[in-house]
């Protein structure tokens, strides 16, 4: 079949006239592809993982022509276009591991009932197989003195499993059909298919001694084993020149915001999605381009101060007072939320989903001044219940639109207490 025709893909629960088959649609089958790519059985062999995805693809747009062995070993593992497959079976071998790998994925229990993607043997065109709907099993003629034995006998138990059966089904059905509002905020992250970035604040003070004077501040500072630190008072008539401080902030991440990154990587992880964490001194613009992006941390990520440039709400530091800030930027820049720099018994976040024009893709940000406030955001974005209270009385569509949320949590035993939303912004 040329490479070229025309294919028309058919929806999830269509059925072919004749043959009675359902097929699922093209979104579905990318979808389990991706979550099968993602699971450990296939995230560590990049050989299974380009030469799953190659052929699926290649399915999927009716390039059947694209299938064949020689044809995967010059598109995908960078053969010559001639190559002798008699003497290179590198296809063959990487099928046959892909099918091994196959098989464990649907052996993990919770898998069976996945849409199944399979790789016949002898061949290199997959097959897929929606999971089996659960049958209605015709009763069997009986005669009448068992059927008046088992209206006795088995009405109660029966009537306990078909009412078991119905609260599971409606169950089910208000589930897919009301996802939670985390689902729904995740949703443009989740569904895109490019591998999503975590990129994480450094810090900016962190230095190193550099130059001549390097192990005789370090002595003095720290000591070495054979000889103790200097006195403080020492320290306190010694000079340190800007140039012989060294910054290596990009080496380092705070334990609060990898606090934050864990239980963001913890929620992807279940979800099935595939990510890369980056710190924002060595993320460049390439790496954010075209994937969707979670940033954590404002008043250092340069990426979340670049990114959310212009929304609502934004956070500042206020010197003169010594406090970090919620400033509204519709009403002239008015202050609605601060906490001192001391003290500190509130903290407040901002929790944004845009789609960003610059990267063309999703972007949420958890900002917050401190370890604190970005974990209190973080709380918010993986927890159902604190989301289902802040989109309370929100627009019906709201999880079509950008978000902007400002979060306070109470500072109690040095911990953050549960997030909640004091402002909300849709448009």
């Amino acid at each position: 079949m040329p490479s070229n025709h025309l294919y028309e893909e058919p929806t999830w629960g269509s059925v072919a006239a004749s043959t009675g088959q359902t097929f699922p649609d093209a979104a579905a089958i990318r979808r389990q592809l991706d979550q099968i790519l993602a699971n450990p059985h296939f995230r560590n062999s990049r050989r299974c993982q380009a030469l799953l995805r190659h052929v699926v693809e290649a399915h999927l747009n009716g390039c059947l022509d694209h299938v064949k062995e020689r044809t995967i070993g010059f598109e995908v593992f960078g053969r010559a276009v001639d190559y002798d497959t008699s003497h290179d079976s590198i296809v063959r071998t990487t099928a046959g591991e892909v099918r091994k790998r196959l098989a464990q994925y649907y052996q993990v229990p919770g898998h069976e009932h996945e849409l199944r993607i399979v790789l016949p043997q002898g061949c290199y065109s997959p097959e897929f197989h929606v999971p089996p709907a659960i049958a209605l099993i015709p009763p069997r003629l009986l005669p009448e003195a068992q059927v008046r034995f088992r209206r006795r006998v088995g009405f109660v138990p029966i009537v306990a499993s078909i009412a078991v059966l119905i609260a599971v089904a409606v169950s089910a059905l208000f589930h897919g059909l009301h996802p939670s509002e985390l689902d729904r905020f995740w949703m443009p992250l989740l569904a895109d298919r490019s591998d999503a970035v975590i990129c994480v604040e450094q810090p900016l003070r962190i230095f190193k001694f550099t130059g001549p004077r390097t192990d005789e501040l370090n002595e003095k500072m720290e000591g070495s084993p054979s000889i103790p630190p200097a006195p403080d008072d020492v320290k306190e008539r010694s000079t340190v020149k800007l140039s012989e401080l060294d910054p290596i902030g990009g080496w380092y991440f705070t334990h609060g915001v990898l606090m934050a990154t864990a239980r963001i990587s913890e929620l992807l992880g279940a979800k099935g999605k595939p990510f890369q964490i980056l710190g924002d001194r060595n993320t460049s613009y390439h790496d954010l381009r075209g994937r969707p992006a979670i940033l954590l941390g404002q008043l250092n990520n340069q990426w979340t101060l670049g990114l959310t440039t212009g929304l609502r709400y934004y956070l500042g530091k206020n010197a003169a007072n010594r406090s970090y800030e919620v400033h509204d930027r519709r009403n002239s820049g008015k202050v609605i939320a601060f906490t001192p720099q001391s003290n500190r018994t509130e903290e407040f976040a901002i929790v944004s989903r845009i789609l960003d024009v610059s990267t063309e893709k999703a972007v949420i940000t958890a900002t917050g001044a401190t370890s604190f406030a970005t974990i209190a955001a973080v709380d918010f974005l993986t927890h159902a219940n604190y989301m289902q209270e802040a989109f309370r009385g929100a627009p019906s569509n709201w999880y079509r639109k950008n978000i902007e949320v400002v979060i306070k949590a109470t500072v109690v035993g040095g911990s953050p207490g549960p997030p909640r939303a004091i402002a909300t912004y849709f448009w």
